[in-house]
């Protein structure tokens, strides 16, 4: 086994990133073999400190692409030969089937991604590459194929690079994943259909956001699903050759200036999903200049997407307590986290729980995210001067019960909605801060003295997005130590009975290991005890001490449970939440 210093950097980094290598392994075998860095990763597989497949399935989650088992009757020798013998030998990678327009390659070494555009000159397909073990791609080059492949390409009839049927080649765990109808027969002269055809695999794959960007020597499509980014190697292929008449067929989607090209623009397009029976999905559209060209981000807004309350993953005990502070007459109720996290979800998700003819509900958002009937929804447009202050100060002027704020970002919206909670409204809204004992802190340095923040909160929730470990090849998580579960704050009592559980990789998630996603929440009630706490200016270790006494259960310590009880990988736990101690 081979492997270079960039791949050794990658591929350690990778491994203590997710949680499987701890830096004290790390750091033995580094300091045995600081001047031949390529022994460090088989010298690690050696004492057991990870194996093979660990190495496999962290690059497979690092680059999106699917794992497999390869071994070398799965090699199509039609596929094989379409790739130069020399290219295969030097970069040890395995040219294995053909599915049209497309050619599937195995590779091991993450770095290896960078072949995509010599591999597609030398086939002259798109590429799409999947990821084997180091020792599966050794065994084949060191086998007689090479010998096979000569063979076959020199026998009479066949013509070098005919191709092979769908699936050939193909790990049988493999076959089951659907395949997407993709772009493969639009050309640069259909970039109509061609975009109609981007918006409708992001639909159906149950993306959030679309990346389209260029650079020196390539472009790509980048689908946010599950709050991983991925690269459409399909989609890819076509945009390089068409980048710009995209982007203007976009931009005019829109309502953009295709003349401007030196300045940002933001806009908004409405598709059909014809995966929903063709409903109405806003897309909320963004594009930047960068230095090769116009980048693209486009946000999906489904309205299906307002979920019931008791249906976004919040334990039942913190529900009651959430309820009853959107239920309040008066009062604030603030959801912070970083962007991405759910926040307008959970926000609409109370605005639908509270929502009858009987209460006339006012939302100042920038975007307007979702529609929804019965309520007042105003878009904010700081180039006029329609600023989220501004529209606060003229819902008063509507008798609205209850306001929703899209974030509070400056001290006189806060003014405002902290004024508007303590004269007989109940005002919703978000902060980007990491916790709910933060956002008493950041308000505090907005300006708002402590007596009005103890006044005017019913509750803060701060809360994360995970990725769900997949039930469906749910598997025991051996790497995982007690070391390593002392460090994220198990107590000596709770790790003997906690089996840590991830993903193997299978069909229904496309050998990620995860499938859907798991709100992890932390509900901070403003009973009498923490309000007086506020008031006293309390630190906040002080501050959570108060709280925890009064039944607040942290962030961290949902998380945990949530390891616990198998919804959430070890490795997912380190990626989204922050450890406190």
């Amino acid at each position: 086994m081979q492997i270079t210093d960039a791949a050794t950097d990658k591929i350690t980094n990778l491994l203590k990133t997710q949680g499987i290598l701890s830096e004290n392994r790390f750091n033995l075998v580094a300091a045995q073999f600081a001047a031949n860095k390529e022994k460090i990763v088989p010298e690690l597989i050696n004492k057991k400190f990870i194996t093979e497949d660990d190495v496999a399935k962290v690059v497979s989650r690092s680059l999106g692409a699917k794992r497999l088992e390869l071994q070398r009757k799965d090699v199509n020798l039609a596929a094989f030969n379409l790739i130069p013998e020399d290219i295969i030998k030097h970069e040890k990678i395995i040219p294995f089937g053909v599915d049209g327009p497309v050619i599937k390659v195995a590779i091991a070494d993450p770095t290896k991604v960078i072949l995509m555009a010599k591999i597609k000159a030398a086939s002259q397909k798109s590429v799409a590459f999947f990821i084997a073990k180091f020792s599966e791609i050794d065994e084949i080059l060191k086998s007689n194929i090479f010998e096979e492949a000569k063979a076959k390409s020199s026998a009479p009839g066949v013509a070098k690079g005919a191709g092979v049927a769908k699936g050939a080649g193909i790990d049988p765990r493999l076959m089951g994943v659907q395949q997407k109808a993709r772009s493969a027969a639009i050309t640069g002269t259909n970039i109509v259909a061609f975009v109609d055809q981007i918006f409708q695999d992001s639909l159906a794959d149950g993306t959030s956001d679309i990346h389209i960007e260029t650079f020196r020597d390539s472009a790509q499509v980048r689908f946010r699903t599950d709050g991983i980014m991925k690269v459409q190697e399909e989609l890819s292929a076509q945009i390089r050759k068409n980048y710009g008449s995209v982007v203007t067929r976009m931009k005019i989607m829109a309502g953009c200036d295709i003349s401007e090209q030196r300045l940002p623009q933001d806009g908004a397009i409405t598709v059909k999903d014809q995966s929903q029976g063709g409903k109405d999905t806003d897309v909320r559209f963004n594009v930047v200049p960068t230095k090769y060209g116009e980048r693209i981000c486009m946000r999906l807004l489904k309205s299906s997407n307002i979920m019931a309350l008791d249906s976004i993953g919040i334990p039942e005990v913190d529900l009651k307590k959430f309820i009853k502070g959107i239920e309040s007459p008066q009062g604030m109720v603030l959801v912070t986290g970083p962007t991405g996290s759910g926040k307008t979800t959970t926000l609409y998700a109370g605005i639908q729980h509270i929502n009858s003819p009987e209460t006339n509900i006012m939302t100042a958002e920038d975007p307007v995210e979702y529609t929804m009937a019965g309520i007042g929804q105003v878009q904010a447009n700081e180039t006029i001067g329609l600023s989220f202050a501004n529209i606060l100060r003229a819902f008063l002027r509507q008798d609205p019960e209850v306001i929703l704020v899209g974030e509070i970002r400056d001290k006189e919206t806060v003014d405002i909605a902290i004024k508007a909670a303590l004269t007989g409204h109940l005002v919703l809204s978000t902060l980007h801060t990491q916790d709910a004992l933060a956002t008493i802190v950041r308000m505090t340095n907005m300006g708002v003295p402590p007596f009005m923040i103890s006044g005017a909160l019913n509750m803060i929730v701060a809360q994360r997005l995970a990725r769900r470990t997949c039930k469906t090849c749910l598997t025991d998580d051996t790497a995982i130590t007690p070391e390593m579960l002392k460090d994220v704050g198990y107590s000596a009592t709770e790790i003997p009975s906690i089996k840590c559980k991830k993903g193997s990789g299978c069909d229904k998630c496309e050998g990620s290991g995860y499938k859907g996603r798991q709100g992890i929440y932390e509900f901070l009630e403003i009973t009498n005890k923490v309000g007086q706490g506020i008031i006293d200016s309390l630190r906040t270790h002080e501050l959570l001490e108060v709280a925890k006494k009064d039944g607040f259960v942290t962030m961290e310590q949902r998380a945990r449970d949530l390891v616990k009880d198998g919804v959430l990988s070890y490795a997912e736990f380190l990626r989204v939440i922050s450890i406190s101690h």
